[in-house]
């Protein structure tokens, strides 16, 4: 009898032992998996630890980025009491329009902007509208005074009748935005209509960097 209680209390013992061994095995294997696998991919705490800090330390390679032009051979100024230049807006992200007040896609566009203006002028948004003609008509400053009005446009108008800024700027389209960060770098351009959603998040992205000092 007591050769068997023995023999039971030595399987039990082994029993305990293996359990024990393929528990320790488990979860020396999945500590492994955790830290790193057999690809030597990152490991997720590791992962999270870089995540948070490429967040806090998150900076944007800017070379690759051409610098706006500065304004100039501007003919008239609408919503402004003098001339505008990008040098003093250093800290603003600023949103520049090439349009005329007769295109048909440019008026599409305009109710876009005004509420751009609106949400984000306050926010670091600068909007300046570029006026350049298409037609003769369009190059007279009270027939752009009355079509800003018209559309109820808050945000400064430059013309540019000669169309000195739409060369500098390489520009061949009514209408086009330029979105320029608080460095005075073009980070986003968009041609012709559309993609609104799109271009509201570049604001709204740009702003979020805020001020570079």
């Amino acid at each position: 009898m007591i050769r068997n209680y023995s023999d039971i209390l030595v399987a039990i013992i082994t029993v305990i032992g293996l359990v024990l061994a393929s528990a320790m095995y488990f979860l020396d294997s999945n500590t492994v998996k955790a830290i790193t696998s057999s690809e030597g991919q990152t490991s997720p705490t590791t992962s999270f630890v870089q995540n948070r800090n490429t967040q806090n330390h998150f900076m944007i390679d800017k070379s690759q980025f051409k610098r706006a032009p500065e304004f100039t051979g501007t003919t008239g100024y609408i919503n402004t009491p003098s001339p505008i230049k990008l040098s003093d807006l250093k800290g603003k992200v600023v949103l520049v329009h090439f349009w005329t007040y007769t295109c048909v896609n440019c008026i599409h566009t305009i109710p876009h902007l005004n509420d751009w203006y609106q949400k984000y002028s306050n926010k670091g948004l600068v909007i300046i509208g570029v006026q350049t003609p298409e037609f003769n008509d369009e190059k007279n400053i009270d027939n752009v005074k009355a079509a800003v009005q018209h559309f109820q446009i808050k945000y400064p108008i430059i013309l540019d009748n000669n169309y000195v800024n739409w060369n500098t700027y390489g520009n061949n389209y009514w209408p086009r935005d330029y979105l320029v960060d608080n460095q005075g770098l073009i980070r986003y351009n968009h041609i012709g209509e559309g993609d609104y959603a799109q271009t509201e998040q570049m604001i709204q992205s740009l702003l979020a960097e805020g001020v570079t000092t």
